[in-house]
């Protein structure tokens, strides 16, 4: 039974204490451990990496991780694979539908938009964000592909992808374009499966009984990826979320307009606030464009007028941008409010928000392994601090009853030790001659074993191997007598039948057999007729001494000192009466 302070104890540890938010951008990746002080987030560690690759990435960050303390196990991870968008449905936040009609209702509105996200990885973009190409050179590759396909070249270049033109013209190097594919795998979802998250918002202005959701979407198959990286290193992943627009989170409450501005290398996003709920979410890809151009593409792509700006970007890149932003908008925006060291972002401060359910959080939203999280009562938390409740109460309980029970319990003892101390003695007793038994029973099995191997040897030495070399014997001659000038045997194995690069040809079904023996012949004929002939000559050999001839290739192939010739493969297979083969084991 546990004590109070054991119960205690239990009940801090239903709560994770830290979080590690980690955050790739595709051409790099940082993170950063954050716990919870009263209603304020702090930052315990970080640490970031260069490497394109984000699993090797995401090995060197952990390893820092753990070098300066970290020992938790929880992680979200901000990547732009995830799509977050603004749906319109005719459910409440206060009274929302069952998770998994969500889903579905969420699903329906946002697969078309993940489907659009997921084309912007092509391989053309990744260079050119990558500044690897040029948009000119995109444009280039991309025309000449389209006038390979008119001219209907195909044999030759037309099926030529994009990545190789752009290393047959020059413009990038086999590794530029290998570390390409690996961000291009990370991006891209491999299957029609769509996972979902939800954050409801507010009632649509000009349409009574439909409400603003903000929903964040992604592929099964990245989710999965993410999922066994942190499987590999035992760490538990509790969520992705989108790279930008999250920086809701970081503002506590806007009485007026708002459109926050949220940019990165990579992906600028644009969140337009109304009465501290979101209405609208723009996304533009940077690739080639810088934050400024990409800022101003998002705010001018919001229909309406604002009457105020907010900046989230990295703390390296605010203050140059906030200067080109206040002259393009003739006014200065304000900035969210976050810990400006090197290697945060303002969306890795919103995750850790989210993650401990601190102000602000409820804007946003992360999709979820096992998908959403269930009615706050169906929760595991929320049940456990239920029944670490119960438990108090039972120990109080038991204590009490405990104390009254235990006089009766000692009095009690004394007997039982009394009763104990002559079972104690029986039992020993019992032991030492179950000991011997035991004893005797190995001794005989050691012996039936030992007789078992002597008559498997005899056996073997007396039957099985003289059978087998006249078998071999058999083979050999066969060979021998159907080998002409023609022929040449590289070789004969009994390794098991071969994986061929042609399907092997299943053997009919013929109830009653048993095959015993499999030889393998690889050979090579001058010409195929030669071939064909060595073959059939061999099936007729080998059906005296009851084997078949299976899985046969002939495969025109270069021979000895590279001459034209054909590759000859089969394996011979001996099959017997199933009653034979049950008489000999008898």
């Amino acid at each position: 039974m546990m004590n109070l302070k054991q119960v205690t104890e239990k009940l801090s540890t239903i709560r994770p204490n830290n979080v590690m938010v980690c955050e790739w951008t595709g051409l790099s990746m940082q993170a950063a451990v954050f716990s919870k002080t009263g209603k304020k987030l702090q930052v315990q560690a970080t640490a970031n990496s260069d490497s394109i690759d984000p699993a090797v990435a995401f090995s060197q960050i952990l390893s820092s991780l753990r070098t300066q303390g970290w020992q938790g196990k929880n992680v979200i991870v901000l990547t732009p694979s995830v799509m977050s968008a603004m749906v319109e449905l005719p459910v409440s936040p206060k009274k929302p539908k069952p998770i998994n009609q969500m889903h579905e209702l969420v699903r329906w509105e946002v697969e078309p938009l993940l489907m659009q996200h997921q084309l912007q990885w092509t391989l053309g973009q990744l260079m050119e964000s990558h500044g690897m190409l040029t948009a000119e050179q995109v444009f280039e590759i991309n025309q000449a592909q389209k006038l390979q396909k008119q001219e209907g070249n195909k044999a030759e270049r037309g099926n030529k992808r994009f990545g190789e033109m752009a290393l047959e013209l020059g413009y990038v190097s086999r590794e530029q374009a290998q570390s390409l594919f690996v961000v291009q795998d990370w991006l891209r979802g491999e299957d029609d499966d769509v996972q979902c998250g939800w954050s409801g918002q507010g009632e649509v202005d000009d349409a009574p009984g439909v409400w603003n959701w903000l929903t964040t979407a992604t592929h099964q198959s990245v989710i999965n990826k993410w999922q066994e990286l942190c499987d590999d290193y035992k760490l538990q992943l509790a969520g992705l979320m989108p790279l930008t627009g999250n920086s809701v989170a970081l503002i506590d409450h806007a009485d007026k307009h708002l459109v926050v501005l949220e940019t990165t290398e990579f992906i600028t996003t644009s969140s337009h606030l109304k009465r501290d709920r979101i209405v609208s979410v723009q996304h533009y890809v940077n690739r080639s464009a810088s934050m400024l151009d990409a800022c101003l593409e998002v705010f001018h792509a919001e229909n309406s007028q604002h009457p105020g700006v907010v900046l989230a970007a990295p703390p390296g890149s605010i203050p140059n941008l906030r200067r080109s932003l206040s002259s393009a908008l003739a006014s200065e925006p304000d900035l969210v409010m976050f810990d400006e060291r090197d290697g945060l972002s303002p969306g890795m401060f919103a995750a850790g928000r989210l993650f401990f359910g601190l102000k602000g959080a409820k804007k946003i939203s992360l999709v979820r392994p096992g998908g959403p999280l269930p009615p706050t009562w169906h929760r595991t938390e929320t049940q456990a601090t239920a029944l670490v409740a119960a438990m108090l109460v039972l120990i109080v309980i038991s204590e009490v009853t405990l104390s009254l029970q235990h006089a009766a319990l000692s009095k009690e003892k004394a007997e039982i030790d009394e009763r104990a101390s002559v079972l104690d003695a029986a039992v020993d007793r019992i032991k030492k001659q179950r000991e011997a038994i035991e004893k005797q029973k190995a001794e005989l099995r050691e012996q039936k074993e030992s007789q078992r191997r002597m008559e498997a040897r005899l056996e073997f030495f007396g039957q099985e191997l003289p059978e087998r070399a006249l078998l071999v014997q058999a083979i050999l001659g066969v060979m021998q007598n159907n080998i002409n000038e023609q022929i040449i045997v590289n070789r004969v194995d009994e390794m098991g039948r071969r994986a061929t690069v042609q399907p092997a040809v299943n053997p009919l079904n013929k109830p009653g057999v048993v095959e015993t023996d499999n030889f393998n012949i690889d050979a090579w004929a001058l010409t195929e007729s030669a071939a064909q002939e060595f073959v059939q000559n061999m099936k007729l050999s080998v059906a005296a001494w009851d084997m078949e001839v299976r899985d046969i290739q002939v495969i025109e192939k270069a021979g000895p000192m590279n001459l034209a010739g054909y590759s000859v493969s089969m394996s011979l297979v001996r099959v017997i009466p199933q009653s034979e083969l049950e008489d000999k084991q008898a």
